[in-house]
């Protein structure tokens, strides 16, 4: 079974390993109802949206290299099998390029055949035999915007320009999150978000998806980490993942 969640950056591992292996994807809970006053959203959405179109920049642009873990847990939790991969993107003006630096199935060293399957998988992508996998955008993104509600929840009382906006979607749909995102509300930049589709695909029964934007690039906070945790399966087959990936040497390819 394979979900391939739907970020061409941060979650480049998540979509790497499904090349490998088809994996299984989940949603976290709504946001909370706002416990304080809201104040006028309008101007932060706005800081928003501008780190947004920075962040679709950096998918454009943007090189790195993606270390990640997945295991599969039985019914008690207990992990049944791993999966671990470091990963270099490339990113040029006409595609962005993945090369398999090393893939670990439950420790047996199957790089090889990991970069078999990757060249395959781009052949058939440039023959347009494979559909292109949806991309994430920031519920921030102006040409998202409309799509959603938002919410101000709460203000970190320790560092008050923290502070947690939450969004659900109109209109339930596979590209469009529902979760909450801690901000910094003067630089109106996404320091962490927590998400998931608010319509699981096929199979999927939940996705959480965390993410950390700690690296700082020319054009902004960029992702520097991930978690997710995910369910689903078919009949009697159910299948449970969690996983994590950490992202570095992240530049600008052009």
């Amino acid at each position: 079974m394979r979900v391939a969640l739907p970020v061409t950056l941060a979650l480049a591992l998540i979509a790497s390993l499904a090349h490998v292996e088809r994996a299984a994807a989940s949603p976290p809970t709504a946001p909370p109802t706002p416990a304080v006053a809201a104040p006028s959203l309008g101007p932060l959405l706005s800081r928003l949206a501008h780190h947004a179109a920075q962040f679709e920049e950096m998918k454009r642009r943007g090189s790195f290299t993606l270390s990640g873990r997945m295991e599969e847990l039985d019914r008690s939790g207990h992990v049944g099998g791993t999966k671990e991969m470091v990963v270099r993107v490339t990113a040029t003006p006409s595609e962005r390029l993945t090369e398999v630096v090393r893939y670990l199935e439950d420790g047996a060293d199957k790089t090889l055949e990991a970069r078999k399957k990757a060249e395959k998988r781009r052949a058939e992508k440039k023959k347009g035999k494979i559909d292109k996998a949806r991309d994430l955008h920031l519920p921030f993104l102006a040409s998202e915007q409309p799509r959603y509600t938002f919410a101000f929840l709460e203000r970190d009382p320790q560092s008050p320009s923290r502070v947690r906006v939450g969004f659900q979607p109109r209109v339930p749909a596979e590209d469009a999150f529902k979760g909450s995102a801690w901000v910094d509300e003067g630089a109106g930049e996404v320091l962490t978000m927590g998400f998931s589709p608010s319509k699981n695909p096929t199979f999927v029964d939940h996705v959480d998806v965390t993410m950390r934007f700690d690296l700082s690039t020319p054009l902004g906070r960029a992702p520097s980490s991930l978690t997710f945790d995910a369910r689903g399966g078919f009949l009697v087959v159910r299948k449970h993942y969690r996983g994590s990936a950490t992202i570095t040497d992240p530049r600008l390819a052009f």
